[in-house]
């Protein structure tokens, strides 16, 4: 299966709408799909993206019951701001201007693959978040006694 890989930086317009990557399309394109499902991450300020089909698993994790049940919270404030955005001729999305809120987005995103899905950031939050994980990854190789 495709996967989503690389990180690009599109432009955001007025109007809201970004280009998905190419090689992200690519893989929807494999897929079958016409659309990309997003919602805002639950713990980043960033929003978490992939096609619908991996969203399926996640909806049957939802009991379908008139009282609560534990387990699932996750999956049902995932699904609750989830959104369907289906790209146009030009491969470009709209995103809610709710989801440009949320990831402090303004003329630009980026898209950062991660395997079975992707993220989109604000660039320079995304170059904070790297330097970040970059200095967690030299700190635990040097705890293990790694150069």
């Amino acid at each position: 299966m495709k996967a989503f890989f690389g990180t690009f930086i599109n432009k955001v317009d007025a109007k809201g709408r970004v280009s998905i990557p190419a090689p992200f399309r690519a893989v929807l394109q494999a897929r079958g799909l016409a659309s990309v499902a997003l919602h805002p991450s639950l713990f980043e300020t960033c929003l978490d993206g992939a096609g619908f089909d991996r969203f399926e698993d996640l909806e049957r994790q939802i009991s379908d019951s008139f009282t609560p049940t534990a387990g699932n919270e996750a999956a049902e404030l995932i699904m609750g701001e989830l959104r369907e955005l289906p790209l146009d001729g030009d491969g470009r999305i709209v995103l809610p201007d709710e989801f440009i809120a949320k990831a402090n987005l303004t003329d630009q995103a980026a898209f950062v693959g991660q395997g079975r899905k992707f993220q989109i950031w604000e660039p320079t939050a995304l170059a904070n978040l790297k330097k970040a994980k970059l200095q967690r990854v030299a700190a635990s190789m040097k705890t293990e006694g790694q150069p």
